[in-house]
């Protein structure tokens, strides 16, 4: 993994880590640990955090998605998340395999999900589990 920019200071510590950019305060992505090699974030690369921290902060990460999806997630607006299949069926996840949604329609390369009244759709790619979906009503 490379990084992209130099790792920023680290806010937040044993919470959702967080960090400055410009006078906004941006969450980091999910964190990756490789035993031996430490934990890595896509866009900084290697981060000196502990492995608890790390946990804490995808766990964290996780739950702030699905919030963020039931309480601010306007028509046009999106994320990412994954599928899985369970029972012949794809189930809409997070990252840590949270589950988001099992009212799930694909039709093709198109997937339709369902969650709190709202319709989301999304394209998924071949060999990927992780589509790029927006909020269609």
């Amino acid at each position: 993994m490379k990084a992209n920019l130099k790792s920023p200071t680290i806010l937040n510590r044993g919470s959702l880590l967080t960090y400055q950019d410009n006078g906004r305060e941006c969450c980091f992505g999910y964190l990756f640990e490789f035993p031996e090699h430490g934990i890595y974030e896509p866009t900084f690369g290697k981060l000196d955090i502990t492995s608890e921290e790390a946990q804490t902060h995808n766990r964290l990460l996780s739950q702030a998605e699905i919030e963020g999806l039931d309480n601010h997630c306007a028509v046009g607006m999106g994320g990412t998340f994954y599928t899985k299949k369970v029972n012949d069926h794809a189930v809409v996840i997070t990252w840590l395999g949270t589950e988001v949604s099992r009212d799930v329609r694909l039709r093709g390369d198109v997937l339709t999900f369902q969650r709190k009244g709202m319709n989301f759709r999304g394209r998924l790619r071949k060999d990927e589990d992780c589509f790029g979906f927006k909020r269609i009503e």
